[in-house]
């Protein structure tokens, strides 16, 4: 071989090297370094510890999410229990006012019938009854005496009715005063005249 050959190949081989050695180094430079051993610190690795912390924390918020929930749950399921047993009362309390009240009216409406009953009573009794000058003093002052009776009455009534304490025995005792006033009329009367007042009293009933 010539010394010009020798020194082709030469440089061919040259040439060969250093295409290798480059790709060499490419390849390795690509090639990922290998991590190292993990630290660790009492058995833990310092890596998981921010990791682990992170995690704890968004499970104490998530439980703490849900508690919340669940308390604006039960605080609204409460609220519309409290609301549905006062809707209760209220319908109660307006039932039994509506029933106080017509009971109260009814009562009124009693009194005021006695009352009146109780005023047109001795005229009705005595009608076609002709009384003699005497009989007649004596049926006025009767029956001045019970009406004044009936005016106190009605007097104790309505002081009882404005301070909130109705008298209920009221029509009773309206209805014991033109008892006793009947059978005093009835008293100063002929037995004739006594037959004709007992006839007017059968009528009205």
């Amino acid at each position: 071989m010539s010394s010009t050959s020798l020194t082709k190949l030469t440089a061919q081989l040259a040439t060969i090297g250093a295409l290798v050695a480059v790709t060499a180094g490419v390849a390795g430079a690509q090639k990922a370094k290998p991590a190292g051993p993990p630290v660790t610190t009492h058995g833990q690795v310092k890596a998981a510890a921010p990791a682990a912390k992170g995690q704890a924390n968004a499970e104490a918020k998530r439980t703490d999410a849900g508690a919340d929930k669940a308390a604006k749950v039960e605080e609204k399921k409460d609220d519309k229990a409290a609301k549905v047993e006062e809707k209760k009362v209220d319908k109660a309390a307006k039932a039994e006012e509506k029933k106080d009240d017509k009971a109260a009216k009814k009562d009124e409406k009693a009194e005021a019938s006695a009352l009146k009953n109780a005023r047109t009573e001795p005229k009705e009794d005595l009608k076609g009854i002709k009384l003699s000058k005497t009989e007649r003093k004596s049926v006025t002052d009767i029956q001045k005496k019970y009406d004044g009776q009936l005016k106190d009455l009605e007097k104790q009534a309505n002081a009882a009715e404005k301070a909130g304490t109705p008298d209920a025995t009221l029509v009773a005792k309206i209805d014991a005063l033109r008892t006793q006033e009947r059978a005093d009329l009835r008293a100063v009367l002929t037995p004739a005249q006594a037959a004709a007042f007992d006839k007017n009293v059968a009528n009205k009933k």
